[in-house]
């Protein structure tokens, strides 16, 4: 074994002295400030969330539109006693014209409203105080009969100034709208740019968009890129702030083939996942199209599907050539054999992507969603609308992409919070999960991903059988905010300058 040699103790002082000398001399040379220390940055809980929705969209006899939102019971740093607020009301353009919606006044509350009579209003929500960090807000439609026929829900999001939406299209039966809605005092402007199969689609009507204050507008991408077989969109602010969401209904004939929200899509780079294609279940057929777009270079993405026997690269379209700003859409119907899947995209120039998921029947019409590329959880996800009935299962689509991780689920709704399930999903595999909390029919979750977690990605799914079904829908959870970062200021004009 070999020793350690020990240094002589005169030679560790002699070396010690010259340290602190140099120090010495360093801070001498060193520029002095004046006035206190510069004041460092804190985290602080959030005291105000904002959020807008793409709006209730009934249509008396066919759609039941319903809002929800809710808070967390539990919010590390969180006095769940301190004063706080939270709001879901109409959107008008006279601010006193506003309706209330929904009320929530504690942590863990959660609340819906469903619209009915052909309301149509724009939505935004609020909350203040001890309910804002977490405060989350969805919107679900659900239409069981007519050419609208399907399930879609799409979460709330702040407003922003770059959208960028993957999968639409406008050819025969597909009806595709962008909803831009604009909760702020002042108008926006908006350039919207559409990418098709071969490259940039020249739109001279989607440049300039005025949203007005407190408003919203709708653009038909049917009539403003018509014929269109898969499109890429990019919704850049160029005044103001605002939210943009994408739904597209699609026939064949008069025959339903499905709706849903298209979730949005991270902002172009060389790594990107698509997570949440569902199972097949009671003898679905499942059909599986992936669309990538590169906005400004050609692109050749290496694909792998991530499953839950683990990571495999697809026969045959493993490697996919994107053209300059244009979108490839690639057929995946063969590399899923049923199973959960997420879908991993490198690539050697900036792309993003989504997917579009075609759940069949033979007996009955089938219904589609639609999945994006997404962010990994770096902390809670909040979904204030969840639903377990007989017919009507809420699922958790969850992909470890890379190293393994463990996903905390729980149930609330009010000072009722429920333990669902601790899921471990091991390094390049995927998981479902049905969530059943006991005696909760309409519940919030919060999905924790675990300290030393690898990336874990996940997509919340709600799946309808019965005499109505089959109906889909699901978004891409998203982490929910919680903190701010704060600078602290001091009361000195020049703290921190330098002499």
């Amino acid at each position: 074994m070999t020793q350690r040699r020990h240094r002589p103790l005169l030679h560790v002082l002699v070396v010690a002295v010259l340290v602190v000398a140099a120090g010495a001399v360093a801070t001498a040379l060193a520029p002095q400030t004046r006035g206190p220390a510069p004041a460092v940055a804190s985290e602080v809980p959030v005291s105000e969330t904002v959020v807008a929705c793409p709006g209730l969209r009934s249509r008396e006899g066919f759609t039941e539109s319903e809002v929800a939102a809710a808070t967390p019971p539990q919010v590390e740093g969180v006095d769940p006693d301190a004063p706080g607020s939270g709001v879901v009301r109409t959107l008008t353009n006279d601010e006193s014209k506003d309706k209330a919606l929904i009320s929530l006044t504690a942590p863990g509350d959660r609340g819906s409203y469903v619209g009915r009579n052909g309301e149509r209003d724009s939505v935004t929500g609020s909350a203040e105080g001890s309910l804002a960090p977490g405060f989350s807000v969805t919107q679900t439609e659900r239409t069981v009969d007519g050419r609208g026929r399907g399930l879609a829900s799409t979460q709330c999001l702040p407003t922003g100034n770059d959208f960028w939406f993957v999968g639409a299209a406008s050819g025969v039966g597909e009806s595709a709208v962008l909803v831009l809605t604009n909760p702020e005092s002042a108008v926006a402007t908006v350039d919207v740019g559409f990418y098709g199969k071969r490259g940039p689609l020249e739109v001279p009507n989607a440049r300039g968009v005025q949203v007005p204050e407190r408003g919203s507008v709708e653009l038909e991408l049917d009539k403003l890129v018509p014929g269109q077989a898969v499109l890429a969109l990019n919704a850049q602010v160029r005044v103001g702030r605002l939210s943009a969401a994408v739904i597209e209904t699609d026939v064949f004939g008069f025959e339903p083939l499905g709706t849903d929200w298209i979730a949005r899509a991270e902002a172009p780079s060389t790594s990107v996942v698509v997570p949440g294609v569902p199972a097949v279940n009671q003898g679905r057929s499942l059909k599986v199209q992936l669309d990538v777009v590169a906005p400004e270079e050609a692109a050749v993405v290496r694909v792998s599907v991530v499953t839950p026997e683990g990571s495999f690269v697809p026969e045959g379209v493993d490697v996919v050539d994107v053209p300059a700003g244009g979108v490839k859409s690639v057929d995946m119907t063969q590399a899923f054999r049923g199973e959960p899947a997420a879908i991993v995209l490198e690539s050697d120039a900036p792309i993003t992507a989504g997917a579009r998921v075609t759940l069949e029947d033979p007996d009955i019409f089938g219904d589609l969603l639609f999945l994006a590329a997404s962010q990994p959880l770096d902390g809670p996800a909040v979904v204030p609308d969840n639903r377990t009935t007989k017919d009507l299962a809420t699922r958790l689509v969850i992909s470890a992409p890379q190293e393994s991780a463990q996903v905390s689920v729980s149930a609330f709704a009010g000072t009722t919070t429920i333990p669902v399930e601790t899921v471990q999903i091991p390094g390049g595999s995927t998981q479902v999960l049905t969530v059943e909390p006991k005696d909760l029919k309409r519940f919030g979750l919060v999905v924790v991903p675990e300290a030393g977690s690898g990336p874990v990605y996940a997509v919340r799914m709600l799946d309808e059988e019965g005499p109505r079904g089959p109906l889909v829908t699901s978004f891409p959870l998203r982490t929910a905010r919680l903190t701010a970062v704060v600078p602290v200021t001091v009361p000195d004009v020049v703290a921190g300058t330098v002499e």
